[in-house]
């Protein structure tokens, strides 16, 4: 694919000259999103999103707003990760060891 281009039809580019985190705090603010749905929205791999969060949670701080963390849930037994300082989705549960968590997801309030 050419530079540039869209990847995804349904979806704008991010204007030019937005950095990463300001197109990260763009797209958290329509809504909870996951790091798996901001890494295709912004075009960054879901590894570096996290790393990117810490760092605009911290911008955002600044000019009043705050980065909300839904926290991610076991699918098996229900149990919600609440003291999970970690922006990334637990491997596995720490209750019924289960392996189906759903990512936690983001927003800006």
């Amino acid at each position: 694919m050419a530079r540039g281009s869209k990847n995804q039809s349904d979806r704008a580019p991010a204007a030019r000259g937005d950095t990463i985190r300001n197109s990260l705090r763009e797209a958290l603010r329509q809504g909870p999103t996951t790091a798996r749905e901001l890494s295709s929205l912004v075009g960054i791999t879901e590894k570096d999103v996290p790393h990117h969060l810490e760092h605009l949670e911290r911008t955002l701080r600044r000019s009043g707003e705050r980065l909300i963390v839904q926290p991610a849930r076991c699918q098996d037994c229900d149990f919600v990760f609440r003291k999970r300082s970690k922006l990334t989705r637990p491997s596995s549960c720490p209750q019924c060891r289960g392996e189906r968590v759903d990512a936690p997801a983001f927003s800006v309030q």
